[in-house]
């Protein structure tokens, strides 16, 4: 597990971009943490190290956002309002879990259905501009 310190955007970013690395192709990223700490800067980092150029939006009303480089897929979903399995199936969500690089934000209300292999990072707000982003693998 590696642990990092956050206290501003940019290293938000850069510790996305250092995440992105260490994925595969497909693979599963989980993300936790309350509203404001950090997730959908995060993934600003995250998706430009792996498509360079690429416009990250929050998917909090989409549900899902896709973004598609010359090598890869990045399927960018928001599970906040997910209260249910159908409500999760109605996503797509299993459509996409082959295709590319799946990150979830809110992972914690799909806990069930989260691959037993995938990269777990959790946010944590340390105070108004401070945050612990800790990167884990867990399984194969």
């Amino acid at each position: 597990m590696e642990e990092y310190i956050s206290r501003t955007e940019k290293d938000t970013e850069e510790i996305g971009a250092i995440a992105a690395t260490l994925c595969k192709n497909p693979d599963f990223v989980a993300l936790y943490g309350d509203m404001g700490s950090g997730k959908t800067v995060f993934m600003r980092g995250f998706a430009g190290a792996l498509i360079p150029n690429v416009r990250v939006t929050s998917p909090t009303y989409a549900i899902l956002n896709v973004y598609e480089g010359e090598n890869i897929q990045i399927n960018h979903f928001d599970m906040y309002r997910i209260t249910s399995e159908e409500d999760l199936l109605s996503t797509g969500f299993e459509d996409v879990l082959d295709q590319g690089v799946t990150v979830c934000e809110w992972s914690e209300n799909i806990t069930e259905f989260i691959p037993e292999s995938h990269l777990r990072i959790v946010f944590e707000k340390l105070d108004d501009l401070t945050r612990r982003i800790t990167i884990e693998r867990v399984g194969k």
